[in-house]
């Protein structure tokens, strides 16, 4: 049977409309963000940095990264680095995990997940060093503002104090 010239050319449309994956951001320009996390002025390694969207900006392109060792991170969307110009809030987290603790089973040292598991629930639910003692946890957000031209945008975060810090009493 010989394949009929408008039947090939309907499926190879067909194909061709398919691809992409419907991604209509690809053809968007992104543009290139990227800095530094630093906590009380010393690079914050590990944190989330996550760029997301205000719900005007046209596309709508949240991007990621997480910190290396020297607090910098480069904003990433869908593989491609950048995000397009617009308005965003910029969260940034990070939670010390412990690595090592003498009270708990050598297996867990290659399953982190559990490693934190099993130690919070030792310690009562709540997060902790290998010494005990609470950590401090990241949580904070920033309006930004994206221009056409991308950048460098650092933050200096500020710790906060304990929430079980000891009170005077008069």
């Amino acid at each position: 049977m010989k394949p009929r010239p408008f039947a090939v050319a309907t499926l190879a449309a067909a194909l061709l409309a398919g691809c992409g994956e419907g991604d209509e951001t690809a053809s968007y320009t992104l543009v290139p963000v990227s800095g530094t996390v630093r906590l009380d002025g010393k690079p914050l390694e590990g944190a989330q940095v996550s760029f997301t969207p205000d719900p005007g900006n046209k596309p709508s392109t949240p991007g990621s990264d997480l910190t290396g060792p020297d607090g910098n991170y480069k904003v990433m969307f869908r593989g491609r680095s950048g995000v397009a110009p617009g308005k965003y809030k910029v969260a940034i987290n990070k939670t010390n995990s412990p690595t090592t603790s003498k009270n708990l089973p050598e297996v867990l040292k290659d399953d982190p997940t559990m490693f934190q598991i099993v130690l919070e629930a030792k310690a009562g639910a709540r997060t902790v060093t290998k010494t005990g003692a609470p950590v401090t946890k990241i949580d904070d957000t920033f309006d930004q503002e994206v221009d056409a031209k991308g950048g460098v945008i650092d933050f200096d975060i500020k710790a906060k104090p304990s929430s079980k810090a000891p009170r005077s009493t008069k």
